[in-house]
């Protein structure tokens, strides 16, 4: 389990490349979001960045909660990143998604990277309309028809010719 520094705590904030989520679930024990997977989305197709599990917003202040039990949470990160009816494509490797302690509690740190120009969009669901997102500022937009448009436009005009 990796450690980040005590001087984190100072800068909680969201932001382009920045998303917190609680992740405690009704019994506390722990409960993957649905919502981290428009932050997965829209990081992948924006400029890549972290999705925090584990720290509680309340009014725009941010603190840490911790996660009581993470490592099912982990394995079921891993088991919807290979289900292609949940999500178009898995970018992440093994050290992406990492169980992590701050302030004596774990947390779940996923490094979303940037996602090539072939492999854009990264959408959820089966269509690209409708379940592709964009980062702008702190928030997960949905992708317009036209944007969506242009990233296929571009994945297509990059995709060598096949032989």
């Amino acid at each position: 389990m990796a450690a980040l520094a005590l001087s984190d705590l100072d800068r909680l904030r969201e932001s382009v490349r920045v998303e917190f989520k609680l992740a405690a679930g009704r019994n506390g024990l722990g409960q993957l979001p649905e919502a981290i997977w428009e932050s997965y989305s829209a990081f992948a197709n924006t400029q890549g960045g972290e999705i925090i599990l584990g720290v509680r917003e309340h009014e725009g202040q941010f603190s840490i909660q911790g996660i009581a039990q993470p490592e099912p949470l982990v394995q079921q990160i891993w088991q919807i990143l290979e289900d292609r009816s949940r999500i178009s494509c898995n970018l992440l490797g093994p050290r992406d998604v990492q169980i992590v302690a701050l302030a004596d509690k774990k947390l779940i740190r996923i490094h979303v990277p940037e996602a090539t120009k072939t492999q854009k969009p990264i959408f959820l669901g089966s269509s690209p309309f409708g379940g592709t997102y964009f980062r702008v500022g702190d928030a997960d937009m949905r992708a317009s028809h036209r944007q969506v448009n242009r990233l296929l436009r571009e994945s297509k005009h990059l995709t060598p010719p096949e032989s």
